[in-house]
């Protein structure tokens, strides 16, 4: 694909996060009410809205969902040889970055402009199946035993259930309804990336070296794992794409909320996704370049 295409569709990713950065520097005020907003009302929008439209088969489903887990304990276990090999094993918060990526804040925007609607729903199911491993496994990583229980006070859960009960019982809610959840979700987007921009202003490098390494074993390894997976189960078309392009993308910020609310290495946790959401300007261009 000609690179200036690919330009157009990652410049106007990178400038709204930009631009969120740029709106710290300015303006002092809470993520927290912000990031409530998106978990408790226009992601659950965004998800519903989504899952009724496109009509999906189980096996979408099971193989997006699928790879995202494959995925996610893939880098995990490159984590844990690398703790190992270093001799840092007490670092359990750097599991989170390496092993959870940004599969909403950054493929949204990125699977809607180069793939179309249709990119956008499968973008969705994959960051269905990062949250729940997030609000559970994570949850489990920072905080031990009782982690698993998270996921289920949040909404996502939930609104997946309603869109995928829509979406394969063929059930089409009354215009006005699809229409709610289409303006609410629509929010998302936009309010995600200010808010991760935002969120990285106030972000300091610590840990250097690890930081680093946990930058490579994101993007770098969760695209290898990604695109074993993807070979290994013969995984084709609009699916395959987003695998990889979700796959690639840097540490989501949530690993920082979760480390700093369980007080577990969160300097290395933040630190490290500051450092590979630099590093995706690079790097996620030339993924889209790769898979379109």
């Amino acid at each position: 694909m000609e690179l200036f295409k690919v330009l157009e569709i990652v410049f106007p990713v990178f400038c709204i996060i930009a631009l969120g950065y740029l709106f710290a520097h300015f303006k002092k005020l809470s993520l927290e009410p912000i990031l409530d907003v998106l978990l408790y009302l226009t992601i659950p929008a965004l998800v519903i809205s989504s899952l009724s439209r496109k009509q999906l088969v189980l096996d979408d489903l099971a193989v997006v969902s699928l790879s995202a887990v494959l995925v996610i304990l893939g880098t995990g276990l490159l984590a844990f040889i690398y703790l190992a090999v270093i001799k840092r094993r007490d670092l359990r918060g750097f599991y989170l970055p390496v092993m959870f990526m940004n599969s909403g804040n950054m493929s949204f925007p990125l699977a809607l402009l180069a793939f179309g609607p249709d990119g956008l729903t499968v973008a969705i199911l994959y960051y269905l199946a990062v949250s729940l491993m997030v609000y559970s496994l994570g949850i489990y990583i920072a905080k031990g035993k009782g982690g698993f229980a998270e996921m289920f006070r949040l909404p996502l859960i939930y609104a997946a259930l309603i869109g995928l009960s829509l979406n394969f019982g063929g059930i089409k809610l009354p215009e006005p309804v699809i229409t709610t959840f289409d303006m609410l979700g629509a929010a998302t987007i936009p309010l995600m990336q200010v808010s991760l921009g935002y969120g990285l202003y106030s972000v300091r490098l610590a840990y250097p070296g690890i930081s680093l390494a946990g930058t490579v074993l994101r993007i770098g390894g969760g695209v290898a794992i990604a695109w074993a997976v993807v070979t290994l189960f013969g995984i084709e078309g609009i699916n395959q794409k987003i695998i990889l392009l979700s796959s690639g993308m840097p540490a989501a910020v949530i690993n920082f909320v979760v480390s700093r609310k369980y007080k577990v290495d969160s300097d290395l946790v933040a630190s490290t996704i500051a450092l590979s959401t630099l590093a995706s300007i690079i790097t996620t261009p030339l993924l889209l370049m790769l898979i379109m």
